[in-house]
């Protein structure tokens, strides 16, 4: 293991930690704050729709300027969302607030994380393995952080919550500016709508649906609250069990995938079919299939990136970049925005956005530009 992919992996379970002790647990927050279930998903469809435009800025600074410093920008808006969130009123223009912080610190960070990975990930024959090493450190640190922050907040506060996010953020960026990767200078014009057009439309498709489960994500834990126990241990619970099955699996599917077949499409099945199940188990079965889950979306998730990994490839990683934001931004914009127009019920919410999800089994994802 060189010496950025050990400093990023370290970045990565530092802030994946810092993360994971609030952020799976903000729309629940909400909800038992006392605002609406449709104030929680107007507040969902505000972040996509802040999403789409924020992601345009933050492509041109780290051009113009460094990832490190959009990096920092996310860890920044991160504090202070979770500062706010711990002052805030039960006001709907707070809503708008916290839900662009928490847009801009997601498209800062994930942009850079994801220009990052790409960098790391620079071998096409160990795609799966190094992707898979990547994933574990993830998820060691959301297994421990998911239980902690809901202990923290049934019985403590956010500020504490705060403190410990901003302490570990601050240590992150140490381990963020000791990245060098030559590559991250060039003078390639960010050019989206040229980039666009030489991604096979499957594979559009298969971007789209592949990110809408971000959706499932937040839904859920709202689904968990209103039809299961009203308590974040709960929520807490479910993430915990979701992430250690995953992380068993995790490193033996990544060795897996390197070899020339591919289980995008029987992931996606799986995904969907045990999501839609969990969806109407309660007790001793919702756990058992919520393990399983872990193993499904871990399935889906390592499949899907061997193939997004290997299109990012015929591109320059800013251009790609820029690509697979504006693509996953628009897609779950539309779809959150529909539900939250035409649907009030989270459960068939879940249904709908697990059936799109279904969409991408019947589409083979191509790794090589139109152009090529």
């Amino acid at each position: 293991m060189n010496k950025n992919t050990r400093y990023f992996n370290t970045y990565i379970f530092l802030t994946t930690f810092a993360r994971q002790l609030l952020e799976v647990f903000i729309g629940t927050f909400l909800y038992k704050m006392g605002f609406s279930l449709q104030a929680v998903l107007l507040y969902y469809v505000l972040v996509m729709g802040f999403s789409i435009i924020i992601a345009i800025p933050c492509f041109h600074m780290c051009k113009k300027h460094s990832n490190r410093l959009l990096s920092i920008i996310g860890i920044i808006s991160l504090f202070a969302l979770q500062v706010i969130l711990d002052t805030m009123s039960k006001k709907t223009f707070y809503l708008y607030i916290i839900a662009f912080l928490y847009a801009l610190y997601r498209r800062a960070y994930w942009i850079a994380r994801r220009y990052y990975t790409l960098q790391v990930v620079d071998d096409k024959k160990n795609i799966g393995k190094k992707y898979s090493i990547i994933s574990i450190v993830n998820q060691l640190g959301t297994i421990i952080a998911s239980y902690i922050g809901a202990l923290l907040l049934q019985y403590f506060s956010i500020s504490i919550i705060t403190k410990i996010s901003f302490i570990l953020l601050g240590i992150s960026t140490f381990f963020l500016y000791k990245l060098d990767f030559k590559s991250e200078k060039n003078d390639t014009k960010l050019d989206l709508i040229e980039s666009i057009k030489n991604v096979p439309i499957s594979s559009i498709i298969c971007i789209s649906c592949y990110t809408l489960q971000e959706i499932v994500k937040y839904l859920f834990p709202l689904f968990v609250i209103i039809y299961v126990k009203d308590t974040y241990t709960a929520v807490g619970l479910i993430s915990i069990l979701t992430t250690i099955s995953s992380l068993v699996f995790t490193y033996i599917y990544g060795r897996l995938i390197n070899k020339k077949k591919n289980y995008l499409k029987l992931s996606v099945l799986l995904y969907v079919l045990l999501q839609a199940l969990r969806i109407n188990t309660k007790g001793v079965i919702l756990i058992l299939v919520t393990i399983l889950i872990g193993f499904a979306t871990k399935m889906y998730e390592q499949s899907f990136q061997k193939e997004h990994i290997l299109l990012s490839k015929n591109y320059e990683l800013n251009n790609y970049n820029y690509v697979f934001e504006t693509i996953q931004n628009l897609a779950r914009f539309i779809v959150m925005l529909s539900l939250y127009l035409f649907i009030s019920d989270v459960k068939i919410m879940l249904y709908i956005t697990i059936l799109i999800i279904s969409l991408s089994s019947l589409i083979t994802f191509s790794t090589k530009a139109k152009n090529n």
